[in-house]
């Protein structure tokens, strides 16, 4: 067993220091910029082709460019693009109400006020839905590097069942192998 006051008695500029641990790959700032330029561009945060969207709100399911899912194979991704377009739109309506305030002070006007930002706060989330999918999914990318499971058209996507192999729902059985 050491002697614990042994390494007390080093001075602290002799004791080695630890090696620095190297930054992953998934928090780089240049690669986290990209990705996020990307999102605001409403381009896939993976690739940066263009086409993830159908409508101004309709997203396509997957990248034409790289494949990537745009809910990443999960039934509740949409929370966090409702977050992020949530946030901002009250961010805006705060920054509203205060450049308002600011502007006419001593003599706001609050009724006028009021309804103006009533007014702002119904189209801001509509307008801005497509940046927030975006954002988020490149936000998700910085932190959750893709994977082939994320990958439209890969097999372990898909569900396999034995060829002959009844399914649960009636008259359904899969598909035979081919010899």
């Amino acid at each position: 067993m050491k002697n614990p006051s042994a390494s007390a008695s080093v001075p602290p500029s002799a004791r080695p220091s630890p090696p620095s641990a190297p930054v992953p790959r998934e928090l780089n700032l240049g690669r986290a910029a990209r990705l996020l330029g990307r999102g605001l561009l409403r381009r896939c945060p993976n690739c940066g082709s263009r086409g993830l969207f159908r409508r101004w709100v309709v997203m396509a399911p997957s990248c034409p460019g790289c494949h990537l899912k745009t809910d990443r194979g999960e039934d509740d991704y949409f929370i966090g693009s409702f977050v992020v377009n949530f946030v901002t739109a009250e961010l805006l309506i705060c920054a509203g109400a205060l450049a308002g305030i600011l502007l006419t002070w001593p003599d706001v006007p609050w009724t006028a006020l009021k309804w103006s930002l009533i007014g702002v706060m119904i189209p801001i989330p509509v307008l801005f839905y497509p940046w927030a999918k975006t954002l988020w999914l490149a936000v998700d990318l910085t932190f959750r590097p893709v994977t082939l499971k994320d990958l439209d058209g890969h097999g372990e996507n898909e569900v396999r069942v034995p060829p002959g192999t009844v399914l649960d729902t009636p008259g359904l059985t899969a598909p035979s192998a081919r010899a």
